[in-house]
């Protein structure tokens, strides 16, 4: 039987396959081996089932679809006895059918058999660009490559040669005189000639020049390349030596020198049969890109995409050959769409369809592919430069300031690339990675700005124990100017409160320059350091509690220096102070156009609203914080404490189980073993108050021992690991209290009527934090607030928890916090039987919610949470006027803020129903005429039939 290569019988090998097949239906209603049971049993195996008619009727497709179609022969012929014969070699060879034109094809086929004999053939080839003579020299390489005792050199003689430029092993000349220019050439030519046996497939443009200098004939006078490549390369080649000469005119050739072949570009209809073939398309899409290629045989190929496309063939086409030079440039694998339209010059969308070809479009931006990726270091180095200097001199684009600065590097444009950072400081975060080359290239104040970036950036991010951080300041410890050395050593001294180790940051400030640096210095490094050192003054005064001396020192006018750095912590300090409308003032002084610094004061603004009871803007501040860190390239452990932050939030809103989501988000950006623990830990406990809940105080229990256990471990950072042990531990206490109540960890959550061990466990544990003196610093005072208020709600007995809750009232600050510690005094009263001193502070800390929402700048939603729990405790309070209460408690529940706390509150309501009302079922029916007495007790009864109608009701 006829094998089915190409050129053969598809249709008859068909034909004869059907005649000795049984008749049975395939899979579906095709008959085995029609033609649409061949296209489907096509697209199962990956090929395209459109090809079959093509390659059975024309013979026409792609080598992998007819490899498809002929396995499946294959599987039918043995089924029916008939094996097929393997195929022949393919004829024409495969090199050789990617030669477009008879002539192209007789050239490669009369010169590769010249040299296969064992002969020295000398033949010519011409045609203009796109007639394919490149190709040509590509095919008879690789036919010709590592054949015995052969040597094939191939040149590309185009443009200025010498001087360093190109391939040609030319010096300049001393002199004036032509014919020593003439003799340079001639010498360098005998020496790229390869000896016998050997070949020289050489490409020889017209624009050929030595030197800044035309070719010369042996007296010096001017001649045509082409003429000059045939006298030097191809005469005077040794004998033994094949010579392949490509030129685009034979211009001035002498006749006799070798067989001229003229090769013309490939018809349109070969260059469509070609595309068809190679990719598969339609008649008329290959007719629209052989009109885009303009039957360009170079762009053809790459069109089609076929292998062994070397790097000459590929920058000797000029757009390629632009598009190669700037993904050198940006020097990255996969460049962003604006980063290389700016290199470009132009929209990659805008490069001709031949060279998109050899790029390959993601999401991020767009990667070349193997073969140009290959090209790219052969592009030369003045091309690359070039490149850079388009992106050095582009307009800013978002994803361009990086490529930027390496350009910048590259070229060694140092001062540039200070100014360009002195202009847009932020961009300092893509600094690190050019360090070194920095270090080694920049001298003198330049280096000095440039070190002075790169450690500004990591002191920024909190990562003052990077290499490149500590190599820039040991870099200006060097420096011979004592106002450089000092800005480092206050860095050194940040570096040090960050770590903990405030002794060490006082030793560092104890310079005398530094506390006489006067007001208004002009000179910038003097300044800055007096600046960032009153700065640290401030730091370590806070973390002493000593507010006022923090204030001091961050309202000190040489502050002023810091910009937004200085804004950011005097709202960090009045934040801490008390002073709620100057810190919002300077959190939202703090520039947008600065994105790391104003990430920074919209978490101080979130963590202040959600302090002072408005969790809804709050969330709309850490949210917009955690974005801008994103963006901005913020650390790992600064995001994902915005993250926990704004996890505890949704908690807050009644919405636990997104806050989980936010906080396991938050745990991914910090994988276990990579830091001291600390921030780990941070967030682990964090968690505890959402997993309590989402009603799990076991697993919250596993989180606090897990907190616990890296917090246990040594490290540069002991006094934050002190404060979260403690924090830590007083949740411990609060998951006891939370399982010893029953009750998810949500409100209203009131306290108990009667003991349990857990409870007893937890007021062991509260008793034992309060036994230590608070520290003076704010949030040692916001702890011990919060374990007051806890432990009001662990005690059993009234009078206990009405004490406790006292205390907390005594220490409140703000109305929020006075709203809350009333609200525990109130439940507390009301546990002891003192219905109207409960009301009364009931109605107290509504006036003081309604002060939380005007408070602050702009009108911001209450505390849903504390709505709800003056909710349930005013309808306990009530709850004797039965259905008339429980109506009013229904119409106050139609805020939507509260619909996450509604079964919690309907419950609370059921159980003051059962204990404060003498007929509770008549109330309920009252409520809801008509509903049959059910095994249900009134607080569940209660809670399913006011929920489950609310959501009849939105459905």
């Amino acid at each position: 039987m006829t094998s089915p290569a190409s050129g053969t019988d598809w249709k008859g090998i068909l034909a004869d396959l059907r005649a000795h097949l049984p008749a049975r239906p395939g899979g579906g209603r095709e008959v085995r081996g029609s033609l649409r049971w061949l296209e489907a049993e096509m697209r199962a195996r990956g090929a395209r089932g459109s090809s079959v008619r093509d390659i059975v009727y024309r013979d026409v497709g792609t080598p992998g679809d007819k490899a498809a179609l002929r396995a499946i022969l294959e599987d039918l012929a043995r089924e029916v006895g008939r094996p097929l014969v393997p195929p022949p070699a393919p004829d024409p060879p495969a090199d050789e059918s990617e030669l477009l034109g008879r002539a192209k094809r007789r050239a490669y086929r009369q010169f590769l058999a010249g040299v296969r004999a064992g002969r020295a053939p000398r033949l010519i080839v011409t045609g203009r660009a796109g007639a394919g003579k490149t190709i040509l020299l590509d095919h008879l390489e690789r036919a010709l490559a590592g054949g015995e005792g052969r040597r094939v050199t191939r040149l590309n003689l185009r443009g200025e040669q010498g001087n360093g430029e190109g391939e040609w092993p030319l010096s300049p000349v001393r002199g004036t005189s032509f014919a020593a220019h003439a003799q340079a050439q001639a010498d360098a030519a005998r020496a790229v000639l390869p000896t016998a046996p050997g070949v020289l497939l050489a490409r020889v443009t017209a624009d050929l020049t030595f030197v800044g200098g035309p070719p010369r004939d042996a007296e010096g006078r001017p001649i045509s390349s082409a003429a000059w490549a045939a006298d030097h390369l191809l005469r005077r080649a040794p004998p033994g030596v094949a010579v392949l000469l490509a030129l685009e005119d034979a211009g001035g050739v002498p006749a006799d020198v070798a067989e001229v072949i003229a090769l013309r570009p490939p018809t349109p209809t070969e260059a469509r049969a070609y595309l068809m073939a190679r990719l598969g398309v339609t008649r008329e899409r290959a007719d629209a890109l052989v009109r885009e290629t303009g039957r360009h045989q170079g762009r053809l190929a790459l069109l089609a995409g076929t292998g062994g496309v070397t790097p000459g063939h590929l920058l000797a086409d000029p757009d390629v050959r632009r598009l190669a030079a700037a993904l050198a440039a940006l020097g990255v694998g996969e460049a962003p769409d604006g980063a290389l339209s700016s290199v470009l010059g132009l929209p990659v969308t805008e490069l001709p369809v031949h060279a998109r070809a050899l790029l390959q479009k993601g999401e991020a931006g767009w990667t070349p592919l193997p073969a140009l990726r290959a090209a790219l270091t052969y592009v030369p180095a003045r091309e690359v430069d070039a490149a850079r200097r388009r992106l050095a001199g582009a307009p800013p684009g978002p994803d361009l300031a990086p490529f930027r600065l390496a350009a910048l590097a590259e070229l060694g444009e140092w001062a540039d690339l200070a100014a360009h950072l002195a202009t847009r400081p932020d961009d300092a975060r893509h600094l690190p990675p050019l360090w070194p080359r920095v270090r080694a290239g920049a001298t003198g104040e330049t280096r000095e700005t440039l070190a002075r970036a790169v450690a500004t950036h990591h002191a920024g991010r909190g990562e003052y124990d990077a290499p490149a951080a500590r190599d820039a300041l040991f870099t200006l410890l060097e420096s011979p100017r004592p106002a450089v050395r000092g800005w480092a050593r206050v860095k050194l001294a940040e570096s040090s409160v960050d770590a903990g180790n405030f002794g060490a940051a006082t030793a560092q400030l104890a310079q005398p320059y530094l506390a006489a640096v006067p007001t208004g210095s002009h000179d910038p490094w003097t300044a800055a350091a007096g600046a960032d050192a009153l700065l640290v003054e401030a730091a370590l005064a806070r973390w002493r509690g000593d507010l006022e001396a923090a204030t001091r020192a961050a309202t000190d006018p040489r502050t002023a220096h810091g910009g937004g750095r200085a804004h950011l912590w005097r709202g960090l300090i009045a934040k801490d102070a008390g002073a709620w409308g100057d810190a919002l003032r300077h959190l939202h002084l703090v520039p947008e156009t600065s994105p790391l610094l104003s990430a920074r004061a919209r978490y101080q603004e979130g963590d202040l609203r959600l302090r002072l009871g408005q969790p809804a803007a709050a969330l709309e501040a850490l949210t917009d914080a955690a974005a801008r860190l994103e963006a901005a390239g913020g650390s790992p452990e600064e995001r994902a404490r915005v993250l926990s932050r704004a996890a505890t939030t949704l908690r807050r809103l009644g919405r636990p189980a997104e806050g989980r989501a936010h906080l396991g988000a938050a745990l991914s950006l910090l994988p276990e073993g990579r830091d001291d623990g600390v921030v780990r830990a941070r967030l682990l406990s964090e968690g505890v108050p959402i997993l309590l809940a989402l009603g799990r105080p076991d697993e919250a229990l596993a989180d606090a021992a897990r907190a616990l256990s890296l917090l246990s471990r040594p490290g540069p950072r002991r006094a934050e690991a002190e404060y979260r042990t403690r924090r830590t531990r007083y949740r411990v206490a609060l998951s006891y209290l939370t399982r010893g109540l029953g009750r998810p960890y949500l409100q209203p959550f009131t306290g108990p009527r009667r003991d349990h061990p857990d409870l007893a466990h937890a007021r062991a544990l509260l008793d034992a934090a309060l036994a230590r003196p608070p520290g003076p610093s704010d949030r040692e005072q916001v702890l011990t607030f919060d374990l007051h208020l806890s432990r009001a709600l662990a005690d059993p007995d009234p009078r206990a928890a009405l004490s406790h809750a006292e205390h907390a009232l005594a220490m409140t600050d703000h109305p929020y916090a006075g709203a809350q510690a009333r609200a525990a005094v109130a439940e507390a009263r009301l546990r002891a039987g003192e219905p109207d001193a409960a009301l009364a502070e009931i109605n107290r800390a509504h006036a003081l919610v309604r002060r939380v929402q005007v408070g602050l700048p702009g009108t911001h939603a209450p505390d849903p949470g504390l709505t709800a729990q003056l909710l349930a405790l005013e309808a306990r309070a009530l709850i004797g006027d039965g259905a008339a209460t429980l109506r009013w408690l229904r119409s106050a529940l139609h805020d939507p803020a509260l619909a996450p706390f509604r079964p919690g509150l309907w419950r609370e309501a059921g159980r003051a129903l059962e204990h404060g009302h003498p007929h509770p079922e008549a109330v309920v029916r009252a409520l809801h005429p008509g509903r049959e007495p059910g095994p249900l007790r009134v607080r569940d009864a209660l809670a399913l039939l006011e929920v489950g109608g609310e959501e009849r009701d939105a459905r």
